[in-house]
């Protein structure tokens, strides 16, 4: 074997040798990509439908999962159960430092689910805690002034058609925290963002909104959901 064919072979085994380790790195290692155009348009469209309900929360929550996709985070692939029946949803789940009435500190935490880069459906999941029950939405009080409730709704955007959680609970965990955001800046250069690492548990009954009829069963159990933790830059 010569010389330069032996350093070309080297050459090519650590080449190789790197992509490997890129592959098997951390899931929440950045991505050059941004979201798709017609994922942060959904996004937006169900924030805009959020606000005309008099959902406030529930449109910072979309609005919240499009800051994260800017910001560089990338989305788990996460199996989401409905009516017995299985899917492959992308989700992340985003943390935002909000202050109570009572001025304490909380951090409001909403898992964001869809079906790839034009999606069908959409399911939104926000809680205050790391376990909240689902209640009827009610009068829609905001999810950081009900400590131990949750939140939720799932959206079939073929069919126009959505469902929000009436009983059950939500479970998300911050499993914990890494480097700052690939893209620091791009979002928003007064927020500060983290990379996380979530854990989450969905098991609810959601009903037909707004009239109401036949529940749905939607599940989710999935560890280490790739989110963020954002916060104001002090």
């Amino acid at each position: 074997m010569s010389f330069r064919f032996r350093m070309r072979w080297l050459i090519a085994l650590a080449v190789a040798s790197i992509l490997a380790a890129c592959e098997q790195g951390p899931a929440t290692a950045p991505i050059d990509v941004e979201p798709s155009g017609s994922l942060e348009l959904a996004l937006e469209q169900m924030a805009g439908e959020a606000e005309r309900d008099g959902r406030p929360d529930r449109a910072e929550a979309y609005r919240g999962g499009i800051r994260a996709l800017r910001f560089g985070v990338r989305p788990s692939e996460i199996e989401v159960k409905i009516k017995n029946e299985t899917y492959r949803y992308l989700a992340i789940v985003v943390g935002v430092e909000r202050s109570r009435g009572d001025g304490e500190r909380v951090l409001v935490r909403s898992l964001l689910a869809w079906t790839g880069h034009r999606p069908s459906a959409i399911l939104q999941v926000s809680s205050a805690s790391d376990f909240g029950l689902f209640g009827h939405p009610g009068s829609g009080s905001a999810v950081a002034e009900s400590p131990g409730a949750a939140r939720g709704i799932w959206s079939d955007l073929v069919n126009r058609q959505r469902w929000v959680a009436t009983s059950g609970s939500a479970d998300l965990e911050l499993a914990g925290t890494g480097a700052v955001c690939p893209a620091p800046t791009a979002a928003d250069p007064a927020v500060k963002c983290v990379l996380a690492s979530w854990d989450v548990r969905i098991n609810g009954s959601f009903e037909p909104y707004p009239d109401g009829g036949e529940h749905l069963q939607i599940h989710t159990n999935e560890d280490g959901v790739n989110g963020v933790v954002l916060s104001s830059r002090d």
